[in-house]
């Protein structure tokens, strides 16, 4: 009786570490997937820049002369706090240079 009560004890022991070790494991990964999330994040950025300015064109006739005017008339909402934004306009039919960078 007493070693069938100490090995139900050291079964519960190593059925405790064994969750700590895949809930230690759970967190390390899921951390993991956020930061790549977020280094693709400019990218998309710049692709809702991009789409955005291909609808202005398409409305319009020409493409937007700046981030503001997208702002302004349809409704893309930049965070200027957490990212750069670059946005050179060339000509009015010539599609915009869009690059975005995190601060």
């Amino acid at each position: 009786m007493r070693l069938s009560r100490r090995y139900a004890i050291y079964i519960k022991f190593i059925m405790l570490v064994l969750v700590l070790i895949i809930t230690l494991a759970s967190l390390v990964s899921l951390e993991s997937f956020w930061d790549s999330r977020n280094s693709s994040r400019p990218e998309d950025i710049r692709k809702a820049v991009l789409d955005a300015c291909v609808q202005c064109y398409a409305l319009e006739g020409s493409y937007p002369p700046s981030l503001e005017y997208l702002e302004k008339h349809y409704g893309l909402i930049l965070d200027r706090e957490e990212y750069y934004f670059y946005y050179e306009v060339f000509a009015s039919n010539v599609m915009p240079t869009v690059e975005v960078y995190k601060k």
